[in-house]
C-alpha cells in the first residue's frame, strides 16, 4: 500500500491556499466596506465584483480545507485558481501602469503552488479515494 501521509510539501500547499483564501476574504471585506462608505459610480458592477470576490474567497476556503483533508477533487480547483492568479499577475506587469510589485505577490505563490500540485508526493496525497473502504472478510 502506498504511503499517503501528509508531507511537508502538502502542508506548504495548504499554507499557500489558506493565505490566498484569507487575502480574498480581506479583499471582499474591503470591497463591502467601500460599497457602504462611498457610493459607487456603477452600482451593478460594484455589487457583481463584490459578490464575485466573496464567492472566490469561499471557494478557496473550501479548496484549502479539502486539500488539508486530502480530497481528490481539490487538485483541479486549486490548479484553476492558480492559473487565474497567474494570468492576473502577468496582466499587472503589462498595461498602461505596470505594477511589478503586485505581479510578484501574485505570480510567485501561483507558480510555487502549481509546482507543488504537480509534485509526485502531493499528487499521491490528493489522489486518494474520498471514501474510506472497510476491510471485507473473504467469503
Amino acid at each position: 500500500m502506498a504511503d499517503t501521509r501528509r508531507t511537508p510539501l502538502v502542508t506548504l500547499l495548504v499554507i499557500i491556499l489558506g493565505a490566498e483564501s484569507l487575502l480574498m476574504a480581506g479583499i471582499s471585506a474591503f470591497l463591502l466596506l467601500e460599497f457602504v462608505i462611498d457610493a459607487p459610480q456603477f452600482v451593478g458592477t460594484a455589487l457583481f465584483l463584490t459578490a464575485l470576490c466573496i464567492l472566490a474567497a469561499v471557494w478557496l476556503a473550501i479548496i484549502t480545507i479539502g486539500a488539508w483533508r486530502g480530497r481528490s477533487w481539490t487538485r483541479g480547483g486549486a490548479l484553476v485558481w492558480q492559473f487565474l492568479q497567474l494570468a492576473v499577475g502577468i496582466g499587472s506587469i503589462q498595461g498602461l501602469v505596470p505594477r511589478p510589485d503586485i505581479a510578484s505577490w501574485l505570480v510567485l505563490p501561483a507558480v510555487v503552488a502549481i509546482v507543488l500540485l504537480l509534485t509526485p508526493s502531493v499528487s499521491l496525497f490528493l489522489a486518494r479515494d474520498d471514501v474510506e473502504y472497510e476491510e471485507r472478510p473473504e467469503e
